[in-house]
């Protein structure tokens, strides 16, 4: 009795022919792990004993393999369109918010020619005495605000520019922290924001849209916008 060798069974050529059309065509990354057990498994597949047939219920679960990474494949593709098509839609939205005045995750102020700074801060619970440290990019405590007593809640401040012995700071980017106690003189948490007005939206970051402020050097991640004023 003459066998012919499984390698050359159209079936099997069939499925190795699709592998690695696959790879020559997605430049996906990642790709190569799929590509990889495709290859397992048609080697399993092509070398198994012709003498040795497979039963029906070992073809079908080979079967179902190749469904099964085809199907993952697909859907890593479709993910990937998905999560484009998001980031899109998130830099038309933020498009909107040139020009206005935005809340974000920050401590950073800007200090522009007018002179004067805002920032913000919340208080977990009512505090005797709050002081905010302005400190440069030098790591240099600049001027320091006494707010005083304050409730619990959202709280914000202005600084008019001038340092601690009168003179005027230079414009550009400063920092702030802030310390707050009570009654007892036990700390209070303050959670800082900064606040500054969208020069521009860039698309192309890679944690998503980012704004730019007037008046700054970096930019802020969308993602870190508490609000709108």
């Amino acid at each position: 009795m003459s066998t012919s060798p499984i390698s050359s069974n159209p079936f099997l050529s069939s499925l190795q022919t699709s592998s690695s059309s696959g790879s020559a065509t997605s430049g996906q990354a990642g790709l190569a792990d799929v590509n990889t057990f495709y290859t397992l498994l048609v080697t399993q597949l092509t070398n198994q004993d012709p003498m040795n047939p497979l039963s029906n219920q070992d073809l079908s679960a080979q079967l179902a393999q190749f469904s099964t990474a085809s199907g993952i494949q697909s859907m890593q593709q479709s993910m990937a369109t998905l999560t484009a098509q998001l980031a899109q839609t998130q830099g038309l939205q933020a498009a909107n918010l040139v020009g206005q005045t935005v809340v974000f995750d920050n401590n950073s102020i800007s200090l522009g020619t007018s002179g004067t700074a805002a920032g913000g801060f919340t208080l977990a619970s009512a505090a005797q005495n709050v002081q905010v440290q302005v400190v440069n990019n030098a790591g240099q405590t600049v001027d320091t605000l006494q707010l005083g007593a304050l409730p619990t809640g959202v709280q914000t401040f202005t600084w008019d520019g001038s340092t601690a012995n009168g003179q005027q700071a230079p414009a550009g980017n400063y920092t702030f922290n802030i310390t707050a106690t009570d009654n007892s003189g036990q700390a209070v948490a303050a959670v800082p924001f900064g606040t500054g007005k969208v020069q521009s939206v860039y698309l192309s970051g890679s944690n998503g849209p980012a704004l730019q402020m007037e008046g700054q050097s970096g930019t802020v991640p969308l993602s870190s916008l508490l609000g709108v004023m």
